[in-house]
């Protein structure tokens, strides 16, 4: 893999993952989760400050602009959620996609970790060691972020995804993570 393959790929997924992060708030918010929705809209803003040193980085130490093709969409929004108001959707559902958007943001974090560990080693390998120091440090957000949505996964299987205890925390959630 060449530097421009591995920038091109890191920044490609970086852009996956701010549509992910942004549809899985609205995912949230629509099924009356204000606190997870709140912690996504987050992540899309500090995800996007990494694909902007990433881009910058490559600029400054590299000379070249990356470039950018071949996005996808992650949609993770159901396409029949679209016909729909919040007010129309039940418990059931509501407890079903609760567990599905958590399982959902686990499988992105962890396919994350592998594509950015698999970048990084391809780094070192050219002995572009700075250039991986510099990843490695997205590595290590992409790892706390998949601890803390393993953990809170944890705490909600523990309480049965318990939508009354679930909703109970949302405001604390909500305030953590808000943008004012």
């Amino acid at each position: 893999m060449t530097i421009d393959e591995i920038f091109s790929g890191i920044s490609q997924h970086m852009v996956e993952g701010l549509m992910f992060h942004s549809q899985l708030s609205d995912y949230f918010c629509f099924l009356g989760f204000k606190g997870y929705s709140a912690f996504h809209t987050h992540q899309y803003f500090a995800e996007s400050d990494n694909y902007k040193k990433i881009g910058n980085y490559y600029l400054h130490h590299f000379g070249k602009i990356i470039k950018e093709s071949g996005f996808s969409n992650p949609k993770v929004i159901p396409d029949n959620w679209y016909n729909y108001k919040r007010e129309d959707v039940d418990t059931a559902t509501r407890k079903n996609s609760l567990q599905t958007g958590f399982d959902k943001w686990i499988n992105w974090e962890t396919d994350t970790l592998k594509l950015y560990s698999i970048m990084y080693k391809e780094l070192i390998t050219l002995n572009e060691v700075a250039a991986a120091n510099m990843l490695r440090k997205i590595i290590k957000d992409v790892d706390n972020e998949l601890a803390l949505a393993k953990q809170e996964y944890l705490e909600l299987k523990a309480i049965e995804f318990d939508l009354v205890e679930v909703i109970s925390k949302q405001e604390e959630k909500y305030d953590k993570y808000r943008r004012d």
